[in-house]
Formats: C-alpha cells, structure tokens, sequence
C-alpha cells in the first residue's frame, strides 16, 4: 500500500503500537485487529486460517523433498505464494512499515534428539538501544502442531521492549519463556527484538517449519533474487515487487530524483511509516 505525499522530507511518523489509517481497513476485514495488538504488546502472535489445509500439506511435502534451503523464492512456487500471503503481508505492513521488503526466505527441518537453541533476539546485529519501531518480522508457517514437546519457538513476552539482546545469563535462564503453540496450519509471528529460541525436539517425527522474515525498507535484504526479480514479479505481481524492493529508489543506477519524483517521495514516506 502505498501513499505518495507532496514534500517528502515532511509528515508525521505513526507509533510502532498504532495502526495506520490506510492500514486499518484491511486489517479489519482479515479480522486480525487482535494480531496487531499483541504484535505490539507482546511482541509475536498467532495467524490463524492464512491459508488452507491442501496449501500447508504442500508446503510441508516441498520442504521435506528439499531437505531444507535457502533463497527459496529461486524454487518451487509455494514459497513465493507464501511470502506474499494477505494477512502475512497485513502485519508486515503494521510491523515493519509500507514498501517493507523479503529479508530472507528459509526453510527448516527439525528431529526428536536436535538441540535447543540459544534465546535471542533476530535484531542482534543492531547496536543497543534498538530503534522503537520495529525494523524485522518474522513469520513462522508452522506446517506441524507446534507443542513444548515438539519443539515449539521458545519466546518470552514482552521483551521486545528492552530494545536490546539477552545477555549471555538472560540466555541461559530464559525466565519467563512459553510456547509459542499452535495447531499446524497457523503461523507464529514475532518481532525482531523479542527474545526467543526454541525448545529441544523431544517426540518422534520431524518439525517442518518455514521462515519468511519481512524488513522495513531502508535494510539490505539477506537474500538476493536480482537475477530473477523480473520473472518472479510477472508472475506474482505487486506485492512481489515490492518485497524485491523494485517499488523504490533505493540501489536503482542513475535514478532520476526530478523524473521521478513521486517514487522518491513515496519511499521516504513508506521508511517512515
């Protein structure tokens, strides 16, 4: 969604709790008003119904015969299906601005007996204080039950708001940690300074999982699809283009800031929204 303005260096910025007048309508006729408030005062939610059984059984048989990847936008057409899904792309918006980008797209395989991993959070690489407004979201298609046992994502609530990772003993006493929970077919979304991990795999069978991370768009993408963007975006259409960034000035050679100038303003605006 994008809102083009008539001075780009003016405008006012809404609150990373708040959602924006142009998002809200569509956030209410996805009925996930509810998501947006937790994103924000607890720092991940659960996606209920984002996509069908048959999409999620698909999803789950493309992983597996991978074998776990990454890029996956260079692969089979569920993952690019996934990543632009409508109510994913809904709180991405709310998270992590308009004209937010694909940060990366993996998937992963997990097995009775495989580690835990360390509590973190994904925004570690960002000097402390972490900004207010969050700069990543990622969204976990769970594509099986996601119980303590099964080695659901650990997450402690709330702690997105110490705009800072855990230290190295907050890590290891992970107080307060839950199990983000849910029934395969949902989809586990957190903000990028909560900390989380996940608990060890303690029942037979595999957790099948992908990630799809969504990053406001003044970041450099993990992935890089330059090489194919154009096919991908004539197959997937705007929303497409948009995660590839192609909707802004940014990285583009001899762009023409007076030609232009509506994409120029549109992308300052949306990196402030």
């Amino acid at each position: 969604m994008n809102t083009p303005v008539t001075n780009p260096m003016l405008g006012s910025t809404v609150p990373p709790w708040d959602i924006s007048a142009e998002l809200l309508p569509v956030v209410e006729e996805l009925g996930m008003v509810e998501n947006c408030r937790q994103l924000a005062e607890d720092g991940w939610t659960i996606i209920e119904n984002a996509a069908d059984p048959g999409f999620f059984e698909r999803l789950r048989g493309t992983i597996l015969d991978s074998d776990g990847q990454y890029c996956l936008l260079r692969h089979e057409p569920v993952f690019a299906e996934a990543a632009i899904n409508a109510k994913v792309m809904a709180l991405a918006e709310f998270s992590v601005g308009r004209g937010c980008l694909l940060g990366s797209l993996v998937s992963s395989i997990r097995s009775k007996g495989d580690p835990q991993s360390t509590l973190h959070s994904d925004q570690a690489f960002f000097p402390s204080p972490f900004p207010q407004h969050n700069m990543m979201l990622t969204a976990c298609w769970a594509c099986d039950d996601f119980t303590k046992e099964g080695g659901a994502t650990l997450v402690i609530p709330g702690t997105h708001g110490h705009l800072r990772p855990p230290t190295e003993e907050e890590s290891a006493a992970a107080e307060g940690a839950i199990a983000a929970e849910c029934p395969a077919g949902s989809i586990a979304v957190w903000d990028g300074r909560v900390w989380h991990g996940n608990w060890p795999r303690a029942i037979d069978g595999k957790r099948v999982v992908l990630h799809a991370t969504y990053y406001r768009l003044l970041m450099r993408p993990a992935d890089n699809y330059a090489d194919i963007a154009d096919a991908l975006i004539e197959r997937y259409g705007p929303r497409m283009s948009q995660l590839l960034g192609e909707d802004d000035f940014l990285y583009k050679k001899n762009f023409d800031y007076v030609g232009d100038y509506e994409i120029f303003a549109r992308t300052l605006a949306n990196a402030r929204s």
